[in-house]
């Protein structure tokens, strides 16, 4: 018997913590992070400093550790990212691009398609109600399908856990696959000469105050398109060559990956066991189906497979383009496709769910 979608009841009054104290829990949960980087690194771990961070936060809050949300180290990540991926945009590359926007479209149409399926998957798994199926399944942002689940009354809390397993288990698992469809190892990305430090300081501030003009008008991967657009101008004009600082990168993935960490708890583990375990089934079905998906397309379009693995991943744009940036693979390919795909599925998410509802009884 399935349950009736039901909203949240009024949540009980949060207490306001001091500044000092939220910033303390902040600084201890990124030296979580960086203690897994670290040792990550030092066993030779695909993207150390993304994964490491990452397992090393789930694995203290799966154990009831105190672990804090630090949404404003991934802004600071995606705006470092978004800065260095737009530098590497050319007019050559806008063009191959908008070639494939077709193919985006098409894509954008069988991962909603993919997401349907495994709705009624999860649906009998788990006894959720079609409208909380649905949004769980559909793979837009996790912020962007909860606020779109909460118009139609579904329950927000199991949409928040099965979208936190497909970003976190793509992110994890993505470098993996990749490093299979590459032969042997890793293509070896093109020596590029890193910007100096003072430009590209001001190239992030420019950045982010283009990302917090976006963010404003709420649009979709704001903090991490603001940045990319204004170096992207940089970049296509041919006024500022080459990629972010090393050791800027590297914080970057550590803000990143310990941010997509913090969203495990405890009781994944104790009163969400269920609906996590469902969770991984349809998770690796979405992402295998995809992959299938993108290697075919790869292959009959003379494309890099490993590149529109990462292009197709149903995860989280930035956590993409940072993989494929770092890999050796090419990151603006990815970002056009990833931020398109996105855009459609916000554009027609709710049409696909009337009509979900309607086939689906």
């Amino acid at each position: 018997m399935q349950r009736e979608a039901k909203t949240d009841p009024s949540a009980s009054p949060q207490v306001v913590k001091p500044w000092w104290h939220r910033g303390a829990g902040i600084a201890a949960t990124l030296a979580i992070g960086c203690v897994g980087g670290v040792i990550a690194w030092l066993t030779h771990v695909p993207l150390p400093w993304m994964l490491g961070p990452l397992l090393a936060a789930a694995a203290f809050g799966l154990l009831g550790g105190p672990v804090h949300p630090v949404r404003e180290a991934r802004t600071f990540g995606q705006v470092i990212v978004g800065a260095s991926i737009g530098l590497q945009f050319t007019q050559a590359l806008l063009l191959k691009i908008l070639l494939l926007t077709p193919l985006i479209v098409v894509v954008s149409l069988c991962s909603i398609l993919v997401g349907a399926i495994n709705a009624v998957i999860l649906m009998r798994l788990s006894g959720l109600d079609r409208t909380t199926a649905f949004f769980a399944t559909t793979p837009g942002g996790v912020v962007e399908m909860m606020n779109q689940a909460s118009r139609y009354g579904a329950e927000l809390e199991p949409i928040a856990v099965t979208q936190t397993m497909r970003v976190c288990l793509i992110v994890v698992l993505a470098p993996l696959l990749v490093i299979h469809f590459s032969g042997s190892g890793v293509p070896a990305a093109l020596p590029v000469p890193s910007v100096p430090w003072l430009i590209f300081i001001g190239l992030v501030v420019l950045g982010a105050i283009g990302g917090y003009a976006m963010a404003y008008w709420s649009l979709p991967n704001a903090w991490m398109m603001g940045p990319m657009l204004i170096a992207g101008i940089f970049g296509s004009m041919g006024l500022i060559e080459g990629r972010g600082p090393n050791l800027l990168l590297i914080a970057a993935q550590i803000a990143m990956g310990t941010s997509l960490g913090t969203m495990f708890r405890r009781e994944f583990l104790t009163r969400l066991l269920p609906l996590m375990l469902a969770s991984i089934l349809v998770v690796v079905l979405t992402a295998g189906t995809l992959a299938a998906i993108a290697i075919a397309l790869a292959y009959a379009l003379a494309l890099p497979p490993a590149t529109m693995v990462l292009a197709l991943a149903p995860a989280g744009m930035a956590e993409m383009v940072v993989t494929g940036k770092l890999l050796g693979l090419d990151a603006t390919l990815i970002t056009g496709f990833q931020l398109l795909r996105i855009i459609l599925i916000l554009v027609l998410c709710r049409p696909a769910y009337l009509l979900f509802r309607r086939v689906v009884g």
